[in-house]
């Protein structure tokens, strides 16, 4: 039996720095790989008659991206259960080879050429590298979230390392999320891909080299993958905690893909090259910063299933708001910052939990199978929210092409019906995305909170 051993906090630190590595990219690549493909490569295409085949087409490559990443998760998750340790622990492998390929891939996402001269050749560039992309993404971070139930043994642990994942990921967002501004300067295109890979690959390799995973594996599963996703879906506490996981991507995919060009095109009126366009969806990090560690006392206090249930009723309150934006002309702005400064509130919370919870029913599945799958929860995880995201990405890219999403052009939809506004679609964003949370707060109402913290405590007594 190993010995009940916590992460130091130096360890704790050393396996943030791969979130934080890994935030840069991920802010990248959700945040403007739309809005680069639409306003910089398609620029000059991007016209009434073609808005709603680019639209459909731009977010069918990302969604293509997104269920690749749903593919692979169980297959990682699964190879990794059941490897034998090493010298280099039972995961880290994986961080070693996988990170690299995941900075390759992300370094040509962008290298193609602008602007485009036709629509196809850079829908298949986008559609091929985002699926590298997103395979290696699986490989590594699924992996490296498994990583979690075993550095941190107890709730209270899980909870610990989960708000250090978010400080360092809120870091690495905002950071993302201003740097990936620069992506509209093509002088400046390929350093900073090149900059934000490296910080990438020096997170991940910190992280494989600075934390001590267990001596001593637990009986290690030796079900087939497709018997593992089985038992992973018939975990009770488990299916609600997707009904929350799910609708809670959906949304977050939706909105923030969609931010930079509500930015430029509701705010600043088809500006695309205004940096301060870009910045919008960095601007709820800066709140969410901010509540991080009221959010950990609070979650502590009134437990995770009720602070998971307040902070997606609050998100789902307020997002619907940003539909309003420019009723009052000249307001945009600042009327745009308030809604997205507050939803940062809500935000900590929902950034923090995930993994505490998954870690928890990892331990409830242990006292039930008898066998830890920690990589296969979280990769099981990963193919329905990863399914998800690339749904309502798609929905995105259908719903800007149809009603409009691009300043001064008119869209398909106004065509036949006078008076819309050019940029609805983008208003419709915020409405639509917070029916994804409404869904997602429907069935975690359902999750067994006191039988798996139950489960917690015995295997606290018993250790890992």
């Amino acid at each position: 039996m190993n010995e009940f051993r916590s992460a130091t906090r130096f360890e704790k630190i050393a396996y943030s720095t791969a979130t934080f590595g890994n935030a840069l990219l991920g802010a990248v690549v959700s945040i403007f790989t739309f809005f680069y493909y639409k306003n910089v490569v398609f620029v000059n295409l991007f016209t009434t008659e073609n808005q709603p085949l680019i639209g459909t087409l731009m977010g069918t490559a990302l969604a293509i991206g997104w269920w690749t990443q749903a593919l692979m998760n169980p297959v990682a998750g699964h190879i990794s259960d059941k490897l034998a340790s090493s010298r280099f622990g039972r995961r880290k492998p994986w961080l070693i080879l996988g990170s690299p390929i995941m900075a390759f891939s992300f370094i040509a996402i962008f290298l193609v050429p602008t602007p485009a001269t036709d629509i196809l050749f850079p829908i298949l560039w986008l559609t091929l590298f985002i699926t590298i992309f997103n395979a290696a993404f699986a490989a590594t971070v699924v992996v490296y979230l498994s990583m979690i139930p075993a550095i941190a043994p107890t709730p209270e642990e899980r909870t610990s390392v989960s708000t250090y994942r978010t400080a360092f990921y809120l870091v690495g967002y905002i950071l993302g999320a201003l740097i990936g501004a620069l992506l509209q300067i093509e002088e400046l295109v390929l350093v900073v891909v090149i900059v934000l890979s490296v910080f990438m690959l020096a997170g991940f390799y910190f992280a494989a080299f600075a934390v001590k995973e267990p001596s001593e594996l637990p009986p290690l599963p030796t079900y087939s993958i497709r018997d593992a996703l089985i038992i992973t879906f018939r975990n009770r506490p488990f299916m609600p905690y997707l009904g929350f996981t799910i609708f809670a991507t959906a949304f977050q995919s939706m909105l923030i893909a969609a931010l930079p060009d509500f930015g430029a095109h509701v705010i600043f009126e088809g500006d695309t090259e205004n940096i301060l366009a870009s910045f919008l969806p960095g601007a709820f990090v800066i709140t969410a910063i901010i509540a991080v560690l009221p959010a950990m006392i609070w979650i502590n206090r009134v437990g995770k299933k009720t602070a998971t249930l307040y902070s997606l009723v609050a998100a789902t309150l307020i997002t619907p708001f940003l539909f309003t934006v420019g009723l009052i002309p000249g307001f945009e702005l600042p009327q745009t910052l308030i809604i997205v400064l507050i939803l940062g509130f809500p935000a900590a919370p929902l950034l923090i939990l995930p993994d505490a919870i998954i870690s928890d029913i990892t331990d409830y599945d242990e006292i039930v199978t008898g066998t830890r799958r920690e990589a296969m929860h979280f990769a099981s995880q990963g193919v329905l929210t990863r399914f998800a995201g690339g749904i309502s990405i798609q929905i995105m890219g259908i719903i800007i092409g149809l009603f409009g999403g691009k300043y001064g052009t008119p869209s398909f939809i106004s065509q036949s019906i006078p008076g819309l506004p050019d940029v609805l679609g983008l208003l419709l964003i915020g409405p639509v995305a917070s029916l994804f949370l409404i869904f997602g707060i429907l069935i975690f109402r359902k999750y067994p909170e006191d039988e798996v913290l139950e489960a917690c405590a015995k295997k606290s007594v018993k250790g890992p």
